[in-house]
């Protein structure tokens, strides 16, 4: 497993990271964990039972139901807070994989899997989806349509990146905390 991070360039955080702010394309190869460890979230050192997970297809209105499941989670672990910039987050990174790695309605049957682990008030989401293909930040022009979701992800989270997993996909994390705390 290859892991890479970028630690959010707008905001100061107190995780010490060694890491270079990722550029235009492809996250540099700086792995956070050795490459025999299968479980990247306890690589970073997310270790928690409040955990929940669900699967989302390539339809577009899954992105209804995964809002939703975020929502419900975030309410029922009391941060609230977090809701909003959480939502456009998990928004952005499962329009990535509905976008770009799962088939469309009536194609093959494809899944993606959301993940969410709060930890105190810090919250950790994750997309796994089939596709290997690294995400990449777009350098979009002002007036751009699109290309513009891994800036939002940056701007709102204080440390993001991706990690390859078997058999040939990835997963795409994020880390947002609570400003009140």
């Amino acid at each position: 497993m290859a892991a890479h991070a970028a630690p959010a360039l707008s905001r100061a955080t107190e995780v010490e990271s060694t890491l270079a702010p990722a550029e235009q394309g492809p996250l540099p190869d700086v792995p956070l964990a050795s490459s025999l460890t299968s479980d990247w979230g306890l690589a970073l050192g997310i270790s928690t039972a409040d955990f929940a997970a669900r699967a989302f297809s390539g339809d577009p209105a899954s992105l209804q139901t995964v809002r939703r499941f975020i929502r419900e989670n975030l309410s029922a672990w009391g941060l609230n807070a977090l809701a909003e910039d959480l939502m456009i987050v998990v928004n952005e990174l499962a329009a990535n994989a509905v976008q770009h790695a799962l088939a469309g309605p009536g194609e093959a049957d494809s899944k993606a899997w959301l993940g969410v682990a709060r930890t105190g008030s810090t919250v950790v989401c994750s997309v796994t989806d089939p596709s290997p293909t690294p995400p990449t930040r777009a350098d979009p022009t002002p007036l751009a349509d699109a290309g513009r979701g891994l800036l939002i992800v940056d701007a709102l989270t204080s440390q993001w990146g991706y990690a390859t997993t078997a058999p040939g996909g990835k997963t795409v994390w994020a880390r947002i905390a609570d400003p009140s705390h």
